[in-house]
């Protein structure tokens, strides 16, 4: 048996996450001193902390790592846990580079002068329009990088024919984390409903105050500034706002609107 030191030196493994594996009851010792408290292991422990460990690199949390080590031998189940996390880290390393990516802009606006874009306020009637949506709630607006991937994946596999023109609907855009997105391309023909992917029909806007802004989404502030002050006094929001790509590094927000009484 070895001491809680003498072990960590050997598995490499700090003295301090030992207790916090105990603790949270993934990796206990071998034995209990219940006099002094000390923790003592076997050298027979080491292929099981040899395996949490390998799970902890690759970014499993404590609880997920208890609910893959009993199947950790099952090849089938370790493949679908594996490429669940692989998913994850793919949204969560583009949420990072998404955040990169507006550093790096905002650095470059540093040494500039303010954009000479003109943001101008349309009012216009938005149709209505068939389309191929997802619906999900997220744990942030960056999350929606992932719902475009699953949307995407679901359109390549079944061959649906669509126009690349995306859409993003925010349904209760007023929180910031737990948010209700959904996200559509529009379609030239319906097909099956199946896993969460919807046919269905966007609703006409009867009434719209839009505003168009080029990428980055750093340039959003703006333009929604500039969209908020021209709302401000004569309307009111009626509906969810929407995002939509209407061509190449473009942006238009559309604002459903009703006129305001007095």
């Amino acid at each position: 048996m070895f001491k809680i030191g003498e072990f960590s030196n050997l598995v490499r493994v700090s003295a301090r996450m030992l207790r916090h594996y105990d603790k949270s009851g993934l990796f206990i010792p071998a034995e209990v001193d219940p006099f002094t408290g000390y923790r003592f292991y076997s050298a027979k422990q080491i292929p099981l902390l040899m395996r949490i460990v390998s799970l902890r690199d690759m970014g499993f949390g404590i609880e997920e790592i208890e609910e893959v080590l009993p199947h950790y031998e099952n090849v089938e189940y370790m493949k679908k846990a594996l490429e669940q996390k692989e998913k994850q880290i793919e949204i969560a390393l583009k949420i990072e580079q998404t955040k990169l990516d507006r550093i790096t802009s905002m650095h470059a606006s540093l040494n500039k002068e303010d954009s000479k874009m003109i943001y101008e306020v349309e009012i216009k009637e938005i149709p209505a329009l068939q389309v191929i949506s997802l619906r999900e709630v997220i744990s942030s607006f960056e999350a929606e990088f992932g719902q475009w991937d699953k949307l995407c994946a679901f359109i390549n596999k079944h061959g649906i024919d669509c126009v690349m023109q995306g859409h993003s609907i925010y349904h209760d855009a007023e929180k910031e984390s737990e948010v209700d997105v959904e996200i559509a391309f529009p379609v030239v023909a319906t097909g099956e409903n199946r896993d969460g992917f919807i046919f269905k029909e966007l609703e006409k806007i009867p009434l719209a105050a839009t505003i168009r802004f080029p990428l980055p989404y750093t340039n959003y502030s703006k333009a929604m500034e500039i969209l908020a002050t021209w709302l401000e006094n004569n309307y009111e929001i009626n509906g969810p706002i929407r995002g939509v790509s209407v061509e190449e590094s473009i942006v238009e927000l559309q604002v459903p609107i009703l006129e305001k009484t007095i």
